[in-house]
């Protein structure tokens, strides 16, 4: 990097042609933008700018950084976002996480500090247009990647348009609901005609309103909470109720199995539909089996079982 470096001071007249000798080595060396780059070891820039030549935004950053201070140019790494979406349906701003970026500064006598985007000079697509974040998970190292191919065809401007009504209800959802401030309470009581009322007055009609839906409420919460056993436990329950009415009721510490063997020797008539129904319900119920069908099978066997 520093022979590197001095070679470039030689053929400058001064930092920023520096700065652009810089960038045409970025531009004109093979370097790929990728969010899965490969590992990198002791010495990781110098590995990165005359080995693997392959990363994202912060190796560009870094490594132009670090070539501008051994230059002598007081330079730094900024990271923050680049961009954003407008959403026409909320009238706001969308930065996500693929937003995300790194870029340098450095000092020149005649500017000051002075933006520079190294990896502009590499993947020009990368600042004018967002990737597909989503897809470049799992992907093998040094993958290149997959930039938005942009809204050409309908179905595509559909999913876009599906997508930016979801984050319109979710925004609308936090300003309205989870941000409901006193100005905003305040504005919707003079909407409703409860503006002009006391406090006292106010604090009485909630109370009034809050008791007589705290039944209501009480209800809902507990059908909402209330246990859903599984159409596995709910048929070998009912296996067990038939059996309890004919004088063999299940004990509560007694396992399927040895409920069996009780029933077949008090009844040795149902051996065969008893251990039919206990040996499935044992492989649904505590087995790797989770077969729909087999779950069917088990509630017709129930269904039919006659003690």
């Amino acid at each position: 990097m520093r022979a590197l470096v001095s070679r470039w001071r030689a053929e400058s007249a001064d930092d920023r042609q520096l700065v652009n000798r810089a960038l045409q080595f970025f531009r004109n060396e093979p370097f790929h933008y990728t969010l899965n780059p490969p590992l990198l070891e002791t010495n990781p820039v110098d590995q990165f700018l005359f080995d693997s030549r392959r990363g994202f935004c912060e190796h560009y950053a870094t490594s132009f950084t670090l070539l501008m201070r051994l230059a002598g140019i007081p330079a730094r790494v900024v990271t923050g976002y680049q961009g954003g979406e407008r959403n026409p349906l909320g009238n706001y701003l969308i930065v996500r996480q693929s937003d995300a970026h790194a870029w340098s500064e450095v000092w020149l006598e005649q500017s000051g500090w002075t933006r520079i985007d190294p990896t502009a000079a590499v993947a020009p697509e990368r600042i004018e247009r967002t990737f597909e974040f989503d897809l470049q998970e799992n992907t093998a190292p040094g993958s290149p990647v997959i930039f938005s191919a942009g809204d050409h065809d309908l179905l595509n401007r559909l999913a876009k348009q599906f997508g930016l009504g979801l984050d319109a209800a979710n925004a609308s959802w936090h300003r309205w609901i989870l941000g409901y401030s006193s100005q905003q309470q305040q504005r919707l009581l003079q909407l409703l005609g409860f503006g002009s009322l006391s406090a006292f007055k106010l604090a009485l009609t909630m109370v009034l309103a809050v008791a007589a839906l705290a039944p209501l409420l009480i209800l809902l919460m507990r059908w909402r909470d209330r246990d859903r056993p599984d159409p596995v436990q709910r048929d070998y329950g009912k296996f067990c109720r038939r059996l309890a009415r004919k004088g063999i009721a299940r004990l509560a510490h007694e396992g399927p199995q040895d409920f069996a063997r009780r029933v077949i020797r008090q009844r040795p008539d149902l051996q065969r539909p008893v251990s039919a129904i206990i040996d499935l319900y044992i492989a649904l119920r505590y087995g790797a089996e989770d077969d729909p069908e087999q779950q069917r099978r088990l509630r017709q066997l129930v269904r039919n079982f006659r003690a």
